[in-house]
């Protein structure tokens, strides 16, 4: 997700391919790139165009977005939509750092 966040323009399948291989160090066969990309796409955050010749890929949102996404999902999920819950859970201890108090002060 990160190369198609970082992206500025959509990607084909084998500018993909070729950045697995020589950045990375991947030697993915086509079928296992080809699965990772429809799983991002079944689970929303990538999208696909119809080319000529070739599909263009790119990400459906951002990764702010994704992430607040993400962690609202959480949030609904683990705790009951309750934030509180989420940052007596966050907390743990109960001991904050003067720093993080203040941070969520502000956040409040």
């Amino acid at each position: 997700m990160e190369l198609l966040w970082a992206a500025k323009s959509p990607m084909t399948f084998r500018e993909i391919m070729d950045i697995a291989e020589k950045e990375w160090k991947k030697e993915w066969k086509a079928q296992t790139l080809n699965t990772f990309l429809l799983g991002l796409q079944k689970m929303g955050l990538v999208e696909a165009e119809k080319g000529i010749s070739c599909n263009y890929y790119y990400a459906s949102c951002t990764k702010e977005q994704h992430i607040h996404n993400w962690t609202r999902k959480m949030v609904a999920e683990c705790y009951g939509n309750s934030f509180s819950r989420f940052v007596a859970a966050f907390i743990g201890d109960g001991k904050l750092s003067k720093e993080e108090a203040e941070e969520l002060k502000k956040l409040l």
